[in-house]
């Protein structure tokens, strides 16, 4: 199979992944984390393999439970009382080793969430848990099996409640939705050729902004850029006074979002739409977790038709490992 149609395979499988991901995590021996209450939780991670991180902390809002390191550094005072999660799908992210090593010196509770690689060796060598990633063509296509892992380890330290079945009514909602998914991605693709992509949303969705953004970086290999209401009417705007690119805006239109960001959204356009096409999808869901992933089957669709319009493989990321390789 070539890799554009894996990935067109992989964007159809997709739903399934929560719940493998989840079941994976609860199968794995985690006996020692049961009820224990860190301080802090630590999840590093680099491009794909940190975006679910992203997500969980925008499902649970109220808490935020995990604290992002997109870094070679861990915080000074990292201790006992810590739990630092390396998450790398290859396993062989040298940011990501390099935090695990330091959350090992500093004692720290450590957990591995990769598919393999030197994570798991040293996961192995160290007797450090490891929740094993199903394979898959690219890190950024893993993001259900990431999620569900990380949810079911939530769990395990009561961080949130059961989730099995929100995950079983997530798969039943993509699945029923995915033609409209796909529709809407191929219209909006053939409306974004030759244009930038700029996906702006309401805070609550910002890891889904981010991950739209990603999708066209590596799917479609072209620019793209994301920001969030209300913030980016304090300033980002102003920058469309003079307009150097050929944008095209993205809204992302959440029904749990705060009333004034829907009025920010109308009167943005008001002012811009003569300059910029404007898309707004007004997303569906029971919670903002089925919003979430909403928007996401959409922008899987929009990112895998846009580097079809420009005639690319979706799979590859050839700078990324150019890039790695002069390091």
């Amino acid at each position: 199979m070539k890799s554009g149609a894996f990935i067109y395979s992989t964007i159809r499988k997709f739903p399934e992944q929560f719940l493998i991901g989840y079941r994976s995590a609860l199968e794995t021996d985690l006996s020692s984390f049961r009820g224990k209450a860190f301080r802090r939780i630590l999840f590093a991670g680099m491009g794909g393999s940190s975006l679910p991180g992203d997500l969980i902390n925008d499902t649970l809002s109220d808490s935020r439970p995990l604290r992002p390191i997109r870094n070679y550094r861990i915080p000074s005072d990292v201790g006992p009382d810590d739990l630092v999660i390396a998450s790398s799908y290859s396993g062989n992210t040298e940011e990501t080793i390099e935090a695990l090593q330091n959350g090992l010196q500093k004692k720290a509770a450590t957990l591995v969430l990769s598919h393999g690689g030197k994570l798991a060796e040293m996961a192995l060598e160290k007797k450090i848990p490891l929740l094993r990633i199903p394979e898959c063509i690219q890190p950024r296509c893993a993001t259900g099996y990431f999620f569900g892992s990380l949810l079911a380890l939530l769990e395990i330290l009561g961080k949130t409640p059961p989730a099995r079945q929100r995950l079983e009514k997530l798969q039943v909602f993509l699945e029923k939705e995915q033609e409209r998914h796909e529709e809407r991605g191929k219209s909006l693709a053939k409306s974004l050729n030759a244009r930038v992509p700029l996906i702006y949303g309401p805070s609550e969705l910002e890891g889904a902004c981010r991950i739209w953004k990603i999708k066209f970086n590596e799917n479609a290999k072209t620019q793209s850029f994301y920001n969030v209401f209300p913030e980016l009417n304090h300033n980002e705007m102003v920058g469309f006074t003079h307009l150097d690119m050929n944008p095209s805006l993205i809204l992302l239109k959440s029904q749990f979002m705060h009333p004034r960001v829907v009025t920010r959204m109308e009167v943005m356009e008001s002012i811009l739409g003569d300059k910029i096409p404007f898309h707004t999808l007004t997303l569906k869901g029971e919670d903002l977790l089925q919003e979430m992933f909403d928007s996401l089957a959409v922008a899987d669709y929009a990112s895998f038709y846009l580097a079809e319009e420009y005639g690319i493989d979706p799979a590859p990321v050839a700078m990324v490992e150019d890039f790695k390789k002069k390091l």
